[in-house]
């Protein structure tokens, strides 16, 4: 699988689950309004959320998302946190749905995890 069908792959499905850990816990929640830029991939999220915590902590993270067959893409790599509001308006006019979350982009509880990967495994689903 290339990067482009791997990113139409993750379009496909809309949602992941994301792992962070802080080192001591480990926390995995699906994710949904995923894109990539600039190899990067972006998501955005609540600034008082654990998976900020835990990233600001331990900044590395994965990504793992899965069809119904069992064939999946686990991406990780490390981990950052975005306030930047050019980039928070960026992803915000690329993900619409952000709307019914956040009012305004530029509101200060609205950040994104920005992931650079470093690891990116595709499993068939096939035993």
């Amino acid at each position: 699988m290339n990067l482009e069908e791997l990113k139409q792959f993750i379009k496909q499905l809309g949602w992941g689950f994301l792992a962070t850990t802080d080192s001591r816990k480990v926390g995995v929640r699906p994710m949904a309004g995923l894109i990539w830029k600039d190899n990067q991939l972006l998501c955005a999220t609540f600034i008082a959320s654990d998976k900020v915590a835990q990233l600001t902590k331990v900044p590395y993270a994965e990504y793992c998302f899965c069809d119904s067959t069992g064939k999946h893409v686990r991406i990780a790599g490390h981990g950052s946190i975005s306030t930047d509001n050019a980039e928070k308006l960026w992803l915000f006019n690329q993900v619409p749905e952000l709307a019914k979350y956040f009012p305004d982009p530029a509101a200060p509880q609205y950040v994104i995890i920005k992931m650079i990967p470093d690891n990116i495994r595709v499993i068939s689903g096939k035993i």
